[in-house]
């Protein structure tokens, strides 16, 4: 990892140093990067990743909040004075620390010492405790929020690396736009070679008298389609480029050169497994599951508002300077007259229960869908590759055997023209299906939820 990132700091700091030095000449700013230095790149230095980072760093400081529940809070020191018209001015100082129980109930103690004045000269400590035995009692009951923030936590998390697995696969989809550009402009300007050639066969043979000199026309118009396609190409070449740029957010005008990919390795993926992984792994499951886990906890919360509210409350109460200690305690029972409020959340937490577990199987079924299509899409796409490659072999022999009948006289240059049109796309076919097959792939991550653990990638390097 630090030697990747190192490597990536390394380029820039020479493209930094190219860039001053090609200032003077005009010249544009290269870069070479694999695959693996720019998604590593676009994950460290773009701005997509950082702004990542600090959302996840602010959903973290909403879990330590909750984690603070069950913490002593100092409470506040406050410092008084009083004065009244009979002159017995005051001055004190209190301080109430204060510490909540998963049972619902809260301690409170509050000191107060008196610091000038005629009267309550002693210092004075009161503990008191107050308890709910109906409604808000239990730890189900108090520690929900605590819960709720860490399910919610175990979403942000899956959130945060769907966000992470979505720049890796930008910065893929940008960097091979640039690698498939550039075999375009190849197939071109290879295509403009063989009929630049091709025109000056033609020529001979129209001086030795084997060719009507019109047929030149087919053989010029073609070289200059050709042409006009390689300019073409090149352009979508440059356009692939800035979009890479723009994508790892680097300095306007630099060119990546991207490094060729190893040639694809057949993957055939089980169904079985992938759906294993899928359950396992993805967010929208995860929320699925939640969603059940907190409609469950809003039913059993709307259940306990219906409870009257009984409370027990102590207090002990001491002053310096004497030898007794007084305590009281007592119980409040509040009884609602009329709660519809409560019956009302009711019949809505009910409703979000059932609504939670009609998406939970929406959701079941829809992954279930997507796995079995993305793993039958790199089937298929497998198979495109052998018939493509197939296609573009025959297309070349097809292109040969129609150049010697043509210098035999037995075929035409439109025909020659033709089949010259035939190898090109066939090429380009051969390069969408290598491609379609990676995506393909790529896809069948983003389903799963593997895209990083296919690249090695853990979350604490997304922004950093």
């Amino acid at each position: 990892m630090a030697r990747h990132a190192g490597a990536c700091a390394l380029w820039l700091a020479f493209a930094c140093l190219a860039g001053a030095a090609d200032a003077q000449t005009g010249a544009p700013e290269r870069l070479e990067l694999s695959l693996e230095e720019a998604v590593r790149l676009a994950l460290s230095k773009s701005r997509s990743a950082i702004e990542a980072r600090l959302g996840r760093e602010e959903q973290q400081l909403s879990l330590e909040v909750a984690e603070e529940r069950y913490d002593p809070v100092a409470g506040s020191l406050n410092l008084g004075t009083n004065a009244a018209s009979r002159g017995d001015e005051t001055a004190d100082v209190s301080l109430g620390p204060s510490l909540r129980v998963p049972t619902g109930g809260s301690f409170r103690l509050s000191w107060r010492k008196p610091l000038a004045g005629e009267r309550d000269r002693e210092a004075s400590t009161t503990l008191s405790f107050s308890q709910p035995l109906l409604r808000g009692f239990g730890p189900e009951l108090d520690t929900q929020p605590l819960r709720r923030a860490r399910l919610q936590e175990r979403v942000n998390l899956r959130r945060f690396r769907d966000a992470a697995a979505g720049i890796v696969e930008g910065a893929i989809s940008a960097y091979r736009g640039v690698l498939r550009a550039r075999q375009r402009v190849v197939i071109a300007r290879e295509s403009l070679e063989r009929a630049q050639r091709q025109l000056e066969i033609n020529r001979a043979l129209v001086e030795a008298g084997r060719m009507a000199p019109q047929d030149l026309v087919q053989t010029e118009a073609d070289v200059a389609n050709k042409e006009f396609a390689l300019t073409d190409t090149e352009n979508a070449l440059e356009q692939a480029n800035s979009s890479l740029v723009n994508t790892l957010d680097l300095e306007e005008g630099v060119r990546v050169d991207p490094q060729a990919e190893a040639p694809v390795e057949p993957e055939q993926p089980d169904l079985d497994e992938s759906m294993e992984t899928a359950f396992a792994r993805r967010t929208d499951w995860l929320s699925a599951e939640t969603g059940i886990e907190l409609a469950r906890m809003g039913l059993q919360s709307a259940e306990n508002n219906l409870l009257p509210d009984l409370r027990l409350s102590a207090r002990a109460a001491h002053r310096s300077g004497r030898d007794r200690t007084d305590w009281t305690g007592g119980l409040n029972l509040t009884v609602p007259l009329q709660n519809d409020d409560a019956r009302r959340g009711l019949t809505r937490a009910r409703n979000n229960m059932r609504r939670a577990e009609m998406n939970l199987a929406e959701r079941r079924q829809s992954i279930r869908i997507q796995v079995r299509r993305a793993v039958h899409d790199v089937a298929v796409a497998l198979r495109q590759i052998d018939l493509s490659r197939q296609a573009r072999a025959l297309a070349e022999q097809k292109l040969d055997v129609e150049r010697r009948k043509l210098q035999q006289g037995l075929s035409s240059a439109f025909q020659v023209s033709r089949f010259e049109d035939d190898l090109v796309t066939a090429q380009r076919r051969e390069l969408d299906a290598v491609a379609h097959y990676r995506d393909s792939l790529g896809s069948l991550d983003r389903t799963l939820g593997t895209t990083l653990d296919r690249w090695g990638i853990s979350v604490e390097q997304v922004g950093r």
